[in-house]
């Protein structure tokens, strides 16, 4: 029962971390999210809603104990988190997951299911 309320409340802390991080705090004209949904032709409130996902799949790579694959949107997300190189491994993985995060790639073919609508990820609400 101990282990239990320790990983529940280690899970609680690192989703504290991720929902506070920042994305667009260079004070730069072209923020991250701002490139995001230009490059991939998305509206502003669907780039938060999918960022918002982002954060949920990085939470579940970390805590699941297994390798997961991301939806193609939140896939964008993380290719363009990683093209700041600096910013993903210093900050983002080092500082808010405590745990590096490597990018795969896939096996190739198409999708399971053949969708590319937003897939909603069942994890703590951050």
């Amino acid at each position: 029962m101990t282990t239990s309320r320790i990983e529940s409340t280690t899970h609680r802390e690192l989703a504290d971390r991720i929902s506070r991080y920042r994305f667009n705090d260079g004070g730069e004209s072209l923020t991250f999210e701002r490139r995001l949904a230009s490059e991939n032709g998305w509206t502003p409130d669907y780039t938060r809603r999918v960022v918002d996902e982002y954060r949920k799949f990085m939470f579940l790579a970390v805590v699941a104990g297994h390798p997961v694959t991301p939806s193609d949107q939140v896939d964008q997300v993380w290719h363009l988190h990683l093209a700041y190189s600096r910013n993903y491994f210093d900050d983002w993985c080092a500082d808010v997951l405590g745990t590096t995060v490597h990018h795969g790639p896939s096996r190739g073919g198409a999708p399971k299911g053949g969708s590319t609508r937003l897939v909603r990820i069942n994890a703590p609400k951050l």
